[in-house]
């Protein structure tokens, strides 16, 4: 009885440590590594969890969870996404980054895709050695690769999942979500509480996106007019209309008081948190207008060839027209994004269906199979 409790608590640690390997809390880490980080992290999380476990024990988590994080690399690669290397942490997992962040929800779910697969790959050698050998060992090692790659299909973003059901809908987070709820309610366990959390947390900015957008729409249209502004300074014959009408805007800001800012209930007060934006960003670009007029009427102008017909450019408004370019660019990205990301043909959705419950099928055999093994074996782990 005492070695079948140890069993069980080793694999629900192990199952914990797996599941919070997927939330990137660590990502600032991966920037510093190699691939000889790779080797010498796996070679001490080897080390700490032969002494937790034993040396078998060890030898199978480590080979599982890299093959997994090997899968996500792989898939990334497929798709011209670069990755850091894999790191090992002791009693975490493995950690991985994306470099670069996929185009859209498909692609992000073709890489969430792979880690589960090669999980499966993974331990799939164990099948025909336990029909050879008989050993338990391999028994284990089915089931603990088959229960962490199916605790990790768990549609919760952002588990692997949560990323690949994303393609069918992000409604069904909040599914999820409930589903882990209920787990917590009747069996409370401290890494699925940080799921549920950091899982929260992704779902909420999924349903508040499209406020996001409304923000960024306004923004982009001030962009604009702030381009627009500036680029037409340069060929006024004179400036006393525009300084009279932008310090008239300025003043107007500068007397009167912001809205104050406080909670406004989402949904319900979204109407009365933009206008508090909107005076925001209105604030913002009347000022920004302002005082860039007259930092530029101070500054002389300068004549190629001393040829009055002929002014040099302004550095200062090319310069200030260009981060406002950027970050026009940068708002237009973000707005297409929001308005495609996770747009899919309802074929690649039928795709997705299947491959997902296909997998979490297998995965749930091989676990009750390996369970099966276990049980049989019990007296002998």
């Amino acid at each position: 009885m005492a070695k079948t409790k140890t069993r069980a608590g080793s694999v629900l640690f192990v199952v914990g440590a797996f599941l919070l390997s997927k939330l990137k809390w660590i990502i600032p880490f991966l920037k510093l590594s190699k691939f000889g980080g790779t080797l010498i992290s796996m070679v001490i999380s080897l080390g700490a969890y032969a002494l937790a476990f034993g040396w078998k024990f060890a030898a199978a988590l480590v080979y599982l969870i890299f093959v997994h994080e090997m899968g996500h690399v792989i898939a990334a690669k497929q798709k011209g996404i670069r990755t850091s290397p894999a790191i090992f942490l002791p009693f975490v997992g493995a950690l991985i980054s994306l470099k670069e962040q996929p185009r859209d929800a498909k692609t992000e779910a073709y890489l969430a895709y792979g880690g589960p697969l090669a999980g499966l790959i993974a331990f799939l050698p164990a099948v025909p050695l336990y029909a050879w050998t008989h050993h338990p060992f391999w028994g284990l090692v089915i089931f603990l690769g088959a229960m962490l790659n199916l605790f990790n299909l768990l549609p919760v973003s952002p588990l692997d999942g949560g990323r690949i059901v994303s393609v069918l809908s992000t409604k069904i987070w909040f599914f999820g979500l409930a589903g882990i709820g209920l787990l917590l309610i009747f069996s409370p366990d401290p890494i699925l509480f940080l799921i549920f959390i950091f899982g929260l947390f992704t779902w909420w900015r999924r349903i508040r996106e499209g406020y996001q957008h409304r923000v960024l729409s306004y923004e982009k249209m001030k962009l604009t007019e702030f381009l627009h502004e500036v680029q037409q300074w340069p060929s006024l014959p004179s400036l006393a209309e525009r300084r009279a009408a932008l310090y008239e805007k300025y003043l107007a800001f500068s007397q009167t008081v912001p809205p104050k800012a406080g909670f406004a209930i989402p949904f319900l007060q979204d109407d009365k948190r933009f206008a508090r934006d909107k005076d925001r960003l209105d604030r913002e670009y009347a000022t920004a207008e302002w005082e860039l007029l007259q930092q530029w009427e101070r500054i002389p102008v300068e004549f190629e060839d001393g040829d009055p017909d002929r002014p040099v450019p302004s550095t200062l408004l090319t310069q200030a027209s260009l981060e406002a370019a950027e970050r026009l660019k940068k708002i237009e990205e973000e707005i297409h994004r929001l308005n495609t990301y996770y747009t899919a043909p309802a074929s690649t959705k039928w795709k997705v269906l299947a491959a997902y419950l296909g997998l979490a099928i297998v995965l749930s055999l091989f676990m009750l199979y390996g369970n099966h093994i276990i049980e049989y074996h019990r007296n002998f782990l």
